[in-house]
């Protein structure tokens, strides 16, 4: 990361002039955080996925695009925009920090990581959100950031911005008629029974405590109902 003197001011003078100083990074993520590496960009795969020369495959951690091309259901509202935002802003040659929290790879084996152009800083799992070409998720452990991409999704929201404005919003669960139950603090799902689906839940990626009573989080990672590759 760039750490005081000339060169911290010429990151925060970069940073104010595209209008982005609120998305730079700021010291170590997590005492479990591994060490930035600069690295080049090869590819975008997706909003929220690029390839990285010497690493691989890299998924943006902290956040979630819109599909462009899901199993089920094919291309997504503003997937395609997600998908040219992150292009627009890591063309291939471009190079990046990547940060690492808890966990460094996923079950695809893709390396999670915060994403950083290294000419400016731009923190651009945060751009991204700010924007409104995706959401704020937390994938435990990895919730370094939680905080920030949150207020960012927060900001967008209210403002309309990116999918928030163009996208329809999905329709709210019904009401349980009895209380939520605390193994998932993100909706409001009765405790069973019945056992309920994800379906039944009209929610996807929500966190998923122990023990689960209902079983949404089939991989055990403490995300719920999340979507095959996503």
């Amino acid at each position: 990361m760039l750490r005081g003197g000339v060169r911290g001011a010429v990151a925060a003078l970069a940073l104010g002039v595209a209008g982005c100083a609120s998305l730079a990074a700021s010291g170590p993520l997590s005492a479990g955080a591994g060490p930035a590496a600069d690295r080049v960009v090869e590819a975008v795969v997706d909003g929220d996925t690029i390839r990285v020369r010497g690493v691989g495959t890299v998924r943006l951690i902290g956040i979630d695009t819109p599909e462009t091309r899901h199993p089920e259901r094919g291309e997504e509202c503003f997937g395609p925009e997600a998908s040219a935002r992150t292009a627009e802003l890591l063309p291939p040659g471009e190079p990046v920090r990547l940060t690492y929290d808890e966990d460094p790879r996923d079950r695809y084996d893709r390396t999670l990581a915060y994403v950083e152009r290294a000419a400016d800083g731009l923190f651009v799992n945060g751009d991204l959100v700010r924007t409104g070409h995706a959401r704020a998720r937390e994938y435990p452990p990895n919730t370094a950031r939680a905080v920030e991409l949150g207020r960012l999704e927060r900001e967008a929201r209210s403002a309309g911005a990116g999918l928030w404005g163009a996208c329809p919003r999905p329709p709210d669960p019904p009401a349980p008629a009895g209380p939520c139950d605390a193994a998932y603090p993100d909706v409001c799902l009765p405790p069973p029974p019945p056992d309920l689906s994800c379906a039944d839940a009209g929610a996807t990626y929500f966190r998923a405590l122990p023990p689960d009573p209902h079983g949404l989080d089939g991989n055990g990672d403490g995300v719920a109902c999340e979507l095959p590759g996503g």
